[in-house]
């Protein structure tokens, strides 16, 4: 799955990833990689779409860690929405050869409505710049940009934030 989604990658997102990165992606550090993401770990949980026994897509997410002392993210019953997301998705996936078909949507929706079930009124989440495909999937999914931006460290790579309340 790692070669998979090493060539996946550098056939969707030209550019966003730099060659040298990419390059330096070795196929056992990229399947420990792509195994923690799945793994189920205490802060988030992932969710495989899966079509004819492939994974065509995966999406981590969960809520925000309260700071010590604080109770945990996200509005009191009754009360207004909070101003910070409680929700966050750490990360959507949809191998290029299922996009346009809704796996990144649907995916999407599963992660919101699991997030709202734990008491989240809105949710973030970082997206590549320089990518649009992706960007424009979030927009289309009612995800507005919030103003944030961040480098991410690993692939030097900057990103935008976005933010979308839930209802």
């Amino acid at each position: 799955m790692a070669e998979v989604f090493i060539q996946a990658w550098r056939q969707a997102y030209p550019g966003v990833v730099p060659d040298e990165v990419l390059a330096g992606l070795d196929h056992d550090q990229t399947a420990g990689w792509l195994a923690g993401l799945i793994e189920r770990r205490p802060e988030g949980e992932t969710d495989v779409a899966v079509r004819d026994g492939q994974v065509t897509g995966f999406v981590r997410y969960g809520r925000r860690a309260a700071a010590a002392g604080q109770p945990p993210a996200g509005p009191a019953p009754g009360c207004a929405p909070a101003a910070e997301p409680c929700g966050y998705v750490f990360g959507l996936y949809v191998h290029p050869g299922h996009a346009g078909h809704g796996t990144g949507q649907a995916l999407l929706r599963h992660a919101e409505q699991r997030l709202r079930e734990r008491g989240c009124a809105s949710v973030a989440l970082h997206v590549f710049a320089a990518n649009e495909r992706a960007r424009r999937l979030y927009s289309r999914a009612g995800y507005q940009p919030d103003g944030s931006s961040r480098v991410e460290p690993q692939y030097q790579a900057a990103e935008i934030g976005l933010v979308k309340v839930l209802t």
